[in-house]
């Protein structure tokens, strides 16, 4: 074999062996989700929220309300994407005691992407007190979107 093939051959074996050790799967996330290293956590969030992972929704709820901007955020979204009914209750937290504007204009999006029957108290509570541009042009079109699905279905009936 030729000095160019042994090399080709164990750059190759390096590059699959290092990435087969970066490589993410469900329980090492969940396990990541518990890290000091906020890009480790994020990347675990990101990952779950990405996979579905409904399992993860207890953790990841946690997670919303973490000292670290970046984590609540990454957190909101993730369960945006995961979709399930039990991280209506940890958005709902968020929406009405996030600070920060962005988190909360993210879980909006994911509260309306679930489209729980379990927001609609809490977006009449925020609506009220939401002094954040961006967010209550959103909920202007919640609104709006809810009285005609409203209307229409008085059409049909």
């Amino acid at each position: 074999m030729t000095k160019m093939k042994k090399l080709a051959i164990i750059v190759f074996t390096l590059l699959f062996s290092a990435s087969s050790l970066f490589a993410m799967n469900v329980k090492t996330a969940m396990a990541d989700l518990e890290s000091d290293d906020e890009a480790r956590t994020i990347a675990a969030v990101d990952f779950l929220g990405n996979k579905g992972e409904a399992s993860a929704v207890p953790k990841i709820s946690e997670l919303t309300t973490d000292s670290r901007p970046k984590v609540r955020l990454h957190s909101v979204m993730a369960l945006g994407k995961i979709g399930k009914d039990t991280a209506v209750e940890a958005l709902n937290q968020t929406l009405v005691n996030e600070q920060n504007a962005e988190i909360r204009y993210a879980a909006l999006l994911a509260t309306v992407r679930i489209a729980s029957s379990k927001s609609e108290e809490t977006l009449r509570q925020i609506n009220e007190t939401e002094t954040d541009p961006l967010i209550k042009d959103l909920l202007k079109k919640i609104e709006e979107r809810a009285d005609k699905a409203e209307k229409d279905k008085d059409k049909k009936k």
